[in-house]
């Protein structure tokens, strides 16, 4: 019964579904590959070797397999996708970006605050901001020269805080109401520019559609495909890495992963060591150099902060590239962004925090 459960669990995220149902099923994937090998380690105790068992062997180890190839880029045995920074040979401008889920009903508020004053980021972005998250913060916000904010009580508040000079802001919901995103022009001290996009699409649930989400992300990747500077994207896109829909948005934006061939990075859930997920993310183009990625302490919040040192050099340069995005990808993303900017419903999870 638990091998015929796993199958299905592993089985139903491949098919090609905008609902939660199918997307919650990618994230649990490192969970699903432990099990698979725990019910390997003990299938000669119960070894018959008659056919029904040798059938429940092989789909036990092809489960290990199809968890195990979607992990694996995520580990020192892939190549990296993003260059580390060589300070000999690259020159560059560094900046340190902090990305952040505050959790809108955290009251540890001080703690978290100096928890990202420790950090020191010239980028600050933070999500489920409230009107008193943002009074909370201004002692921290008040340091930087721009800040860019939208604060709201439905769990999809957003802020952004720099020191670099940024131009071109534009805050906006793109598909659904009530979900902003910040996406401006952010400029280092020696002129280089770069376009950065925070974004917090809606989490997947079971009972509902994941089109917000999924539409979101296709449409941030599209929008990325066509720009002519350098790009980020972070956020918490309520998404793993190794899904169909990252790994899609990856192909469409052509942007870089920095955690392909050195980690997983799981950020959530920060209150549960065996059942965290990456979920909060930073994607960048080939002129970025990766100097070094870490968490933070989580402080209260079910997400740990994640801390990005990068370098925006002139020359782009990638040790491996994401595959070139298909026509199918296209015409999915493109109907993504059709079938969520039709919808007419609430954000998900509107008053989980309240």
């Amino acid at each position: 019964m638990l091998t015929v459960l796993l199958l299905v669990a592993t089985a139903i995220p491949l098919l090609p579904l905008a609902h939660g149902i199918a997307r919650v099923g990618d994230f649990p994937r490192q969970q699903f590959l432990g099990l698979a090998l725990a019910l390997l380690a003990a299938a000669p105790l119960f070894a018959e070797f008659t056919v029904g068992w040798l059938l429940i062997l092989l789909s036990i180890i092809a489960t290990a397999l199809t968890h195990a190839r979607l992990i694996l880029p995520f580990t020192p045995l892939a190549r990296n996708q993003s260059v580390g920074f060589d300070p000999q040979h690259d020159n560059g401008d560094r900046f340190r970006l902090v990305a952040a889920n505050v959790k809108m009903s955290n009251e540890k508020r001080e703690a978290f605050r100096r928890e990202i004053e420790q950090a020191d980021p010239d980028i600050l972005v933070l999500m489920e901001i409230d009107e008193s998250w943002h009074e909370a913060l201004r002692p921290l916000t008040r340091r930087y020269r721009h800040v860019v904010s939208k604060p709201q009580d439905n769990s999809y508040g957003i802020l952004l805080a720099s020191r670099l000079e940024i131009a071109e802001t534009t805050v906006a919901c793109l598909l659904t109401d009530g979900v902003p995103s910040v996406i401006t022009t952010v400029k280092t001290p020696s002129g280089l520019c770069f376009r950065l996009y925070a974004i917090h699409p809606e989490p997947p649930v079971p009972h509902r559609g994941s089109e917000g989400r999924d539409g979101e992300t296709a449409l941030v990747a599209l929008r990325v495909r066509e720009e002519t500077t350098p790009v980020i994207v972070t956020g918490d896109l309520n998404d793993v890495a190794w899904s169909r829909t990252t790994r899609r948005f990856r192909r469409v934006s052509r942007l870089l992963d920095p955690r392909i061939g050195r980690m997983v990075f799981s950020t959530f859930d920060a209150r549960l060591p065996l059942l965290r997920w990456p979920l909060d993310h930073l994607f960048h183009s080939a002129e970025f150099r990766l100097v070094a990625m870490r968490r933070l302490r989580p402080r209260g919040s079910d997400h740990f902060p994640v801390a990005f040192d990068l370098a925006l050099c002139r020359e782009p340069k990638a040790e491996a590239t994401p595959e070139p995005a298909s026509a199918e990808d296209l015409e999915r993303a493109l109907r993504l962004v059709r079938e969520a900017a039709t919808r007419e419903e609430t954000p998900i999870g509107s008053d989980w925090e309240k």
